[in-house]
């Protein structure tokens, strides 16, 4: 029988906890799910029928690598007027097939073998798995720093610094000095700045900054897939320096050619589209688990995304499994975005029923 042998830098590589979790959900009658990192509302019909008219256009052909112009300027305006980048013209602006494919896009072009970076944790589970696959070398610390924690890392050869911001899982947005401090060092490091912006409507009690309307050589990174629902349809883009935007249009040719010729059509007219009802409600909800698991888990409350990082008295893998088996709750481990086993990351982006049916069972776990 013939053996496969894979490459070197993807082995090792696991299935992600969140993926098991879709797949055990799938395995319960009644599961209440509250693992999913995705919005539950629709896609707004607007949007639905936007590209519902490009397809009747006939706009299925591949574009431009780096993105309609008619999306481009669309987005140059979002980034000028709702984050205060004053420089995002269209020709720094790359348009891409999701924020998964920005990341390969980025650490392809930007990371030698070796090189060091430093990843804001608790993180995004991507970040570290990247980070390995181009053969990179991992530095944290934890979101919570102070500024001046940041100078042990002053000396290293820094290539990337990463974080998200509101942050999965922990909904934390860092504050306007944490960025200036991490703008700072990648001035003196020359490291890229990269800042995952694709939570940014999700801002709770309007803490949010771009990092780039300040730091001009900051690398901005927004999506479409949690704002507007529109997780399957893969659009997102990069803001980067012009010199950056082209080597990632070039790679991009190669790679991905193009992101989705219609769901590029549909990108306008989202961008158009009020989504502060949906906001308002997801507000709510943050506030009725805050207020629910307070005085049962030890907890900080959410400023942003649609998560809680719940510190837990056991190993997660072992509650999660208590969980499945007492109240057929759906969560995901902690371990995948950080190297403590003594959280779990819930998601309120649920219905009403679903929500409060999970919250009632994680006071019934305490």
């Amino acid at each position: 029988m013939l053996e496969y042998v894979l490459a070197n830098r993807i082995q090792g590589l696991d299935t992600s906890a969140i993926r098991k979790a879709f797949e055990l959900a799938g395995t319960l009658k009644n599961p209440i799910n509250l693992s999913i990192g995705q919005p539950h509302f629709p896609c707004p019909s607007n949007i639905i029928e936007a590209g519902s008219k490009a397809l009747k256009e006939g706009k299925t052909a591949y574009t431009l690598t780096g993105g309609i112009p008619e999306l481009k300027s669309a987005l140059s305006e979002k980034y000028k007027n709702e984050n205060e980048i004053s420089y995002a013209k269209p020709e720094r602006i790359l348009v891409t097939s999701g924020i998964s494919s920005a990341f390969l896009l980025l650490f392809n072009s930007l990371l030698n073998e070796g090189d060091e970076c430093l990843v804001i944790t608790p993180h995004f589970l991507m970040y570290p798995a990247y980070i390995k696959i181009y053969g990179g070398k991992m530095n944290s610390i934890h979101e919570s720093f102070e500024p001046e924690e940041l100078k042990e890392f002053a000396n290293k050869k820094l290539k990337i610094i990463i974080y998200s911001s509101p942050s999965n899982p922990t909904g934390k947005i860092l504050s306007k000095k944490q960025l200036e401090a991490l703008a700072e060092l990648a001035e003196k490091t020359g490291a890229y700045l990269i800042s995952d912006e694709i939570y940014e409507k999700f801002d709770y009690d309007k803490k949010f900054i771009s990092v780039g309307s300040f730091y001009e050589k900051a690398i901005t990174l927004s999506g479409f897939s949690k704002t507007y629902s529109m997780t399957g349809l893969r659009l997102a883009s990069i803001l980067a320096p012009e010199s950056i935007t082209k080597t990632l249009t070039t790679l991009q040719q190669y790679t991905l050619v193009c992101a989705p010729s219609v769901t590029q059509w549909m990108g306008i007219e989202a961008l158009k589209t009020d989504m502060s009802p949906y906001i308002a409600d997801y507000k709510e909800k943050r506030d009725f688990v805050f207020e629910s698991l307070k005085d049962h888990y030890e907890i900080t409350k959410s400023e942003g995304a649609f998560y809680f990082f719940i510190k837990i008295k056991e190993k997660d893998e072992d509650f999660i499994l208590k969980a499945v088996k007492e109240k057929e709750l759906i969560l995901v481990p902690g371990y995948i975005f950080t190297s403590s086993k003594n959280y779990i990351r819930i998601s309120f982006a649920s219905e009403w029923e679903n929500l409060k049916r999970g919250i009632s069972a994680l006071v019934d776990l305490a």
